[in-house]
């Protein structure tokens, strides 16, 4: 049998943990009808608090969890442990679960010196980042978040291309419901693939679902304090299908290059350019979900004339094509380019 330890605080999100524990349970039922002679589970999957109290969810759902006596022969017979996520959006919030957290974190160190796989999915990846033992790995995070965990953990190399990664012994995943495809993850490691793939047909989990690219969105990004750098992105929005440089923008806004650059890398942490062209990007995706205009369309209200050249930017900032895109979040639409 092999043992799964999720370690949360207070505040976890509820969801998240259950869902996740939800796989390994289905991996048990499986395995039962599948294995005629079967005596054991293939998995125990408990929670553990900093004070062995029942977690309080943000919710408010209290979520049982092994008692403190004994939490630390749990985890020292673990096969891997899963740092659980927060309701984190700034961070004000991000400190405030480290905190709660903080007990935790001396037994996080201590099982990594085993070797085994340690884990974390959403809000969570940055809870382990805080650890320490993500330090010149590569991670991916949830991608709300990602400015926050760049500003915060400059030691680490973060990658938001995958839904998934593992670097060693450590697993990151993106968003929410990556926490699914994290746990397949960590079930094809401790007990093989077949049963991992077994689980993704029984969960409907599309394996092949291996970025959050196509969901990133700007809307969702946490606000800076810059007066600025917001008038000027308030400008961008309003006039995405001129063309204009960046002497025009700095004209516009009586400030100089070098100080527009600034203000927008200290803001936003990327240059007037980039954040346009993620603007741009960012609204032809909308025309993609909520209208059937064909794409050379599209390109001209967004301010481009190359549809090749805007082609090529779409699928380099969302790891999809205009086409694929409009095919999984356009459900009204059947155009195809």
């Amino acid at each position: 049998m092999k043992r799964i330890v999720v370690l949360a605080a207070d505040n976890a999100v509820a969801g998240g943990i259950i869902s996740f524990m939800d796989v390994f349970s289905f991996c048990n039922t499986y395995w039962k009808v599948t294995q005629a002679n079967a005596e054991e589970d293939l998995f125990e999957c408990k929670i553990l608090s900093p004070n062995g109290e029942p977690i309080s969810s943000d919710y408010g759902l209290s979520l049982p969890v092994v008692p403190h006596a004994d939490a630390e022969h749990y985890l020292s017979h673990a096969d891997a442990v899963v740092v659980a996520s927060s309701t984190i959006t700034n961070r004000t919030e991000l400190e405030s679960y480290l905190k709660a957290f903080h007990p935790h974190m001396s037994s996080l160190h201590q099982f990594a010196q085993t070797g085994k796989p340690i884990a974390a999915y959403c809000s969570g990846t940055l809870v382990l980042a805080a650890s320490g033992l993500l330090d010149g790995k590569t991670a991916t995070c949830v991608w709300w978040l990602a400015e926050l965990f760049k500003r915060r953990f400059p030691k680490v190399n973060l990658c938001m291309d995958h839904l998934v990664i593992n670097d060693g012994q450590l697993h990151t995943a993106g968003a929410t419901t990556a926490n699914l495809s994290l746990a397949l993850q960590l079930v094809k490691q401790l007990v093989g693939e077949q049963i991992a793939t077994q689980m993704a047909k029984v969960l409907l989990i599309d394996p092949n679902r291996i970025s959050q690219q196509p969901f990133m969105t700007l809307d969702a990004e946490p606000q800076h304090k810059d007066l600025l750098v917001s008038r000027i992105q308030d400008w961008m929005q309003l006039h995405l299908a001129q063309s204009f440089l960046l002497d025009d923008i700095a004209d516009k806004f009586a400030v100089g290059k070098r100080t527009l650059i600034r203000r927008f890398k200290k803001a936003l942490n990327e240059t007037p350019a980039s954040y346009m062209q993620r603007l741009r990007v960012d609204e032809a995706k909308r025309l993609l979900e909520t209208t059937e205009l064909a794409l050379e369309q599209i390109v001209i209200k967004v301010g481009y004339e190359d549809v090749s050249s805007f082609r090529k930017l779409f699928i380099q900032l969302t790891s999809v094509s205009p086409r694929a895109y409009r095919q999984k979040f356009n459900t009204h639409s059947c155009c195809e380019y």
